[in-house]
């Protein structure tokens, strides 16, 4: 699957799998123009404007396939991200974002120099769709997971490529640290859901978001199956407080051999 064309449904079936996922994986895919949308029958227009959070959660929890344009999406944040649209003075010189969120103006103008945004001028719209579908070849895959999935996920990321991985938040506008990075830097990107997206996109308190360019996917599923065959599973099973570990570490690393540890 690494080296050929993934077909979306089976990645999805394998990566539930693994991980027993509670929402769907989501497929995003950018449009250079507005026409392309009709090339989905299954798509659905928001009747109202949205946030790109709820958008994501309708896709992910309603199992349906939403798409728009600049003009779906509730703010100026949720189109740049995406790179449908530029932002006005009122956003870039930190005005907006210091009346809630940071104290100084310049702060605000600071975080909105560095937020990641998929450039603009290219898109004209945008469509979400469960991968299960096979809904489109998409620019990039987006998981919610709690730290437990995540975690088995850093490690199939890393398994056959190891790099420390970094990610980042820039508190408010998560989407941006996921979306956009992942996009732009054509990494795996994590980010706490910031407090937007448990307001208006439902995430839960245990969620974490992690976006993952789809060159990638298949060998992360397929490291995935590695692991699990290792005995690196979901849901982790637990050992115990009061015992020592030494036999469990001892069964797999072998110190008693190798002299590694003292019991």
């Amino acid at each position: 699957m690494e080296n050929e064309k993934i077909k979306w449904s089976e990645w999805t079936r394998g990566i539930e799998r693994f991980l027993r996922l509670k929402s769907f994986p989501v497929g995003l895919k950018l449009l250079e123009t507005e026409e392309e949308l009709k090339s989905n029958k299954w798509l659905r227009r928001p009747t109202e404007k949205l946030s790109l959070c709820q958008l994501i959660t309708i896709v992910r929890t309603f199992d349906w396939t939403i798409g728009g344009t600049a003009d779906d999406l509730v703010t100026q944040g949720c189109s740049s991200v995406l790179g449908l649209s530029e932002l006005d003075p009122f956003v870039t010189s930190g005005e907006m974002r210091s009346k809630v969120w940071l104290e100084k103006q310049e702060d605000a103008a600071l975080c909105e120099s560095i937020i990641q945004r998929i450039p603009y001028g290219k898109y004209k719209a945008f469509m979400l769709a469960p991968l299960a579908y096979d809904p489109f070849e998409p620019d990039l895959a987006l998981i919610y997971g709690n730290p437990a999935q995540m975690s088995l996920m850093v490690n199939a990321i890393q398994y056959d490529k190891f790099k420390r991985l970094v990610f980042y938040s820039v508190g408010e506008t998560s989407c941006s640290d996921v979306i956009g990075r992942c996009f732009v830097d054509r990494e795996p990107a994590i980010s706490i859901p910031c407090y937007g997206e448990r307001r208006f996109g439902h995430a839960s308190d245990d969620e974490l978001a992690i976006g993952l360019p789809p060159e990638d996917c298949g060998r992360i599923l397929k490291n995935l199956d590695t692991l699990f065959r290792r005995g690196i599973r979901y849901p982790i099973s637990q050992y115990g407080a009061q015992v020592s570990p030494y036999q469990a570490l001892d069964a797999v690393y072998h110190f008693s051999q190798n002299q590694g540890l003292e019991k």
